[in-house]
């Protein structure tokens, strides 16, 4: 697969976690107001109290930017775009465990201490 169809469906896979957050919140929201509506409430619950443009705007950019540098960074393992999809998806996960590691050598010193144990 080639390395911008990898980048871009990694960012694919970030942005398809923060839509189904935001459809979460959502779906909250509808909950809210069809028990507010239920109890015959008359101050239904506002939008904003489930969601926040700015903020929401702001972790969906970094899930973008996130899900294409995982999907760049791991193209030459990833042979699907499903996999370039679910790379992206768990780029927050994956890019953390890459940045706790700080050299080859901590590295091999933690899984020598794994085998041993």
């Amino acid at each position: 697969m080639n390395w911008i169809t990898t980048v871009m469906a990694g960012a694919a896979g970030g942005l398809v976690v923060e839509v189904v957050a935001f459809l979460t919140n959502l779906n909250e929201y509808r909950q809210a107001r069809r028990k507010a509506r239920a109890a015959r409430r008359t101050a239904l619950p506002h939008w904003n109290r489930y969601i926040d443009p700015m903020p929401d705007a702001a972790a969906a950019a970094t899930r973008l930017v996130l899900g294409a540098a995982a999907g760049g960074l791991f193209h030459g393992q990833v042979t699907t775009v499903l996999a370039a999809v679910a790379v992206g998806a768990a780029a927050p996960a994956l890019l953390g465990q890459i940045g706790a590691v700080r050299s080859m050598g901590e590295l091999t010193e933690l899984t020598d201490q794994k085998k041993t144990q």
